[in-house]
């Protein structure tokens, strides 16, 4: 893994401070969830424990952010590439960019029921060894592939939690539009739910964004090059805590970890009846600068996050659609 690709996953991975609570279990593997992003053609599963994040339109999930155990998936147009020469691609660009970039071992394997070819390989990072992983396989034109990295001090702790979710791991048609719209008697006109049908709440989106209600993940995403999202995820702290802590709290590791944060707002609001704070912010990854408005508010002992993120050009252009989403979401 590139030092500027993990700086990457880790900037993403951060926008969120929040567990994703859906359990639902139509074909989700037993102590697992799933983390993925609307309109990919796989299914990306992860133990119940770790976190999930899609707010920034990548299917992906750590257990430790700090640790930088973290697992994500992708795909791309085949156009004429093989998985051979995919990883061999990578194995060139990890050469030159990776400190101490050695392959342990490259093999045959089985991803979402499909043969595929696994690059295991360490790399140095900050110091620290890094075992590593890419699978990859080809189906329908397209060449999806899952990656994975752990401090090679951890990696025999997690290696059973690595195979559960590669064993887990599942294909699904290519979704490049909405399917099936769902309503019920509440949904404002011109949009659709985006939320699993058994969660305490409803969210809805304009049904010009593209969702999945079934999928479990309660997110929408706005069709175009590095489409905007709105992901809603909550949390169970340990401890009596109220938003605006919470917060604080997130906000310490974003001046951390995320390059270039910088608060530019904060409002005060009402979602669903609730005293809400919509928390905007900004960051650059790998010189593309996103703004994130992260909307917080208190249910039941949970905390609700309903965050929106996208490049800054595109952020204005957006936002009276994420109003529409944050005045018609409510709990039943």
């Amino acid at each position: 893994m590139t030092k500027k690709l993990i700086a990457l996953c880790l900037a993403i991975l951060l926008i969120l401070c929040a567990t994703a609570c859906a359990k639902e279990n139509d074909g989700i593997p037993e102590g697992m969830k799933s983390v993925t992003v609307a309109g990919e053609p796989f299914r990306l599963y992860v133990p119940e424990h770790w976190s999930a994040n899609t707010a920034s339109g990548i299917s992906c999930a750590y257990l430790s952010a700090d640790s930088k155990i973290i697992v994500s998936a992708r795909y791309r147009l085949a156009d004429g590439m093989t998985p051979d020469g995919f990883l061999s691609l990578c194995e060139e660009q990890f050469a030159e960019t990776c400190e101490d970039f050695s392959v342990t071992e490259r093999s045959a394997a089985i991803l979402g029921g499909k043969d595929a070819l696994k690059l295991s390989y360490t790399v140095t990072e900050d110091g620290r060894e890094m075992t590593c992983f890419l699978v990859c396989t080809e189906a329908e034109g397209d060449l999806i592939y899952l990656s994975g990295y752990c401090p090679s001090d951890l990696w025999e702790l997690y290696a059973s939690e690595f195979d559960s979710i590669i064993n887990a791991f599942a294909l699904a048609p290519r979704s490049d539009g909405n399917g099936e719209v769902f309503t019920d008697k509440n949904t404002p006109e011109g949009m659709e739910i985006a939320s699993a049908k058994h969660l305490e709440y409803r969210f809805y989106v304009p049904q010009t964004w593209v969702c999945d209600a079934e999928s479990g993940v309660s997110e929408a995403y706005f069709p175009e090059s590095e489409r905007a999202n709105v992901t809603v995820t909550s949390y169970s702290p340990n401890r009596s805590l109220s938003v605006q802590e919470y917060f604080e709290s997130c906000e310490r590791d974003y001046e951390k970890t995320l390059p270039a944060y910088e608060r530019i707002g904060m409002t005060e609001r009402t979602v669903s009846g609730r005293s809400a704070y919509s928390y905007t912010y900004r960051t650059t990854v790998e010189e593309r600068e996103f703004t994130v408005m992260q909307t917080l508010f208190a249910y039941n002992e949970m905390i609700y996050s309903i965050t929106y993120t996208a490049l800054s050009e595109q952020f204005e252009s957006h936002l009276s659609d994420v109003e529409a989403m944050l005045d018609a979401f409510s709990f039943r």
